[in-house]
Parts: structure tokens; C-alpha cells; sequence
């Protein structure tokens, strides 16, 4: 599977714990919470707005964050964080406790949209297929929150449907981060009169490495089924010179300028 599929595959199933962990409180709610706690359902649900709002809102900043740092790590955040909020919010015991929970999967939910479809149609001509497969995995999101909370809570209880999705959602982002790819843009900087090291460690990932066409680059990386390529000449008269250091396990580093 190449690096492109891999990115689209975690991409599109980050749409769907964005849309299922978001909803899994209107199913604990109605069935559970509202005979548990003592609270009418529309008691209970404004505890969600302030979650919902940040949904909302907090797509500007992650947007924002993403273009002034990396989409790819903003994606490890926005899987990590929200898996760990929604396992945090299994060991509410007030209300307000909840809502603090809900508010924070609402936050790191926002990361989604702005950044993720932002990927999906990066570098493609045609966007129509591919934005209608990951449209498909969000929609199944919000049609299996109630069905899967539903089941988690008989067969576990009402902290279990967001303890379990949680821990699910942080073991993806924590293969994406093993397994996803990532840009190193380095054609704004310079280098001192002596060069520059740069380690790099590429485990079952790749890593694209953006460097001046004026720079020399030596490559002293250890490659165990893996493989460091270069699509750009050596120039005739280098002003920067870089030493890329590190290693290779079944994944890969390609210079570029």
C-alpha cells in the first residue's frame, strides 16, 4: 500500500471517531444518566452546548495551527486528544465534571474537518470520489453512535461507551504516527558556514525532506528494509550544506527541492 493510501485509510477513519465520539453523550443520556442522576434529558443536554460550540468555533485555530505548523501532527493531536478526552469523561461523577469532558471532545473534534478534508484533497486534481469516501466513513460515524453506545452500555456500562472508543481512537493515532507520513520544509532556512545534521527516524512511515536546490546533502542514515531517495541533482555550487543522519525501518526519506 503506498503512502498516499495509507494517509487517505487513517484519514478516513478519523472521520469516523470524530462523528461517533462526539454523539456517544446523546445515547448515554437518554438511557442512563437521566435515571442515574436524577436529571431530566433537557437538564442534561445543556452540559453538551459548550462542547458542541468548540466543535463549532475551534475549527479556526486548528485550521490556523495546521497551516502555521504540520496538518500530519496536528492529525496525531486530534486523535490522541480527543481518545484521551473521551476516556477521561468515563470517570465523570457530576454534571459538571461531564461537561468539562464534553467540552474537551468537542475541542479536539474541531481539529477534524479543517485539517483532514484539507488532506484529502491535498495534491489531487479530481476531489469528488475521495471526499465522498470519507464523507461515507464520517455519516457511518454518526450512524453507529447510538448502536454501538447503545451495546457498549448493556454489555459494560455508560462508562465503557466512551472509555472504549477512547482507547480505540488513541491506539489509531498512535499507528498513524508510526505509520503515517510526514513534510520536513527546510527551503526557507540556512545553514551556518560549517553545515547542518538533521536526524530523521522513519518507522514504517515515510518523511518527505524539502531542501534549497543549493544545498548539498549527505546522507549517512542506516536503512534496515527501508530506503532514503533523492529527485534532485547535486548542485554546482552549494551554499548550504546539510548531513541527514538517523534511520530507515521499513519506511523511507526522499530529498526534494
Amino acid at each position: 500500500m503506498t503512502r498516499e493510501r495509507i494517509s487517505f485509510l487513517f484519514i478516513n477513519i478519523g472521520h469516523f471517531f470524530d462523528h461517533l465520539i462526539l454523539l456517544v453523550f446523546a445515547t448515554v443520556a437518554a438511557l442512563v444518566l437521566v435515571h442515574e442522576w436524577g436529571l431530566s434529558y433537557s437538564e442534561l443536554i445543556p452540559y453538551a452546548t459548550p462542547g458542541l460550540i468548540a466543535f463549532g468555533v475551534g475549527a479556526l485555530p486548528a485550521g490556523w495551527i495546521a497551516d502555521k505548523w504540520s496538518r500530519e501532527a496536528m492529525m496525531v493531536v486530534f486523535f490522541i486528544g480527543l481518545g484521551v478526552a473521551a476516556a477521561a469523561t468515563a470517570f465523570a461523577e457530576t454534571p459538571l465534571q461531564i461537561g468539562v469532558g464534553l467540552f474537551l471532545i468537542g475541542l479536539f473534534a474541531a481539529i477534524y474537518h479543517p485539517v483532514g478534508l484539507a488532506m484529502v484533497v491535498e495534491g489531487r486534481r479530481r476531489t469528488g470520489v475521495p471526499l465522498a469516501v470519507n464523507g461515507v466513513f464520517g455519516n457511518m460515524g454518526v450512524a453507529c453512535a447510538a448502536l454501538l453506545t447503545g451495546w457498549l452500555i448493556d454489555v459494560a456500562g455508560w462508562r465503557a461507551a466512551f472509555a472504549e472508543p477512547g482507547a480505540v481512537c488513541i491506539t489509531v493515532g498512535r499507528a498513524y504516527a508510526i505509520f503515517g507520513s510526514g513534510d520536513i520544509d527546510l527551503r526557507g532556512a540556512a545553514t551556518a558556514e560549517e553545515g547542518a545534521t538533521i536526524r530523521i527516524i522513519a518507522l514504517f512511515g515515510s518523511v518527505d525532506l524539502l531542501v534549497p536546490a543549493d544545498w548539498d546533502v549527505n546522507t549517512q542514515t542506516w536503512a534496515v528494509f527501508g530506503d532514503v531517495a533523492s529527485k534532485r541533482g547535486a548542485p554546482t555550487s552549494p551554499v548550504g550544506r546539510l548531513t541527514l543522519t538517523g534511520l530507515c525501518l521499513f519506511g523511507g526519506v526522499e530529498v526534494k527541492s
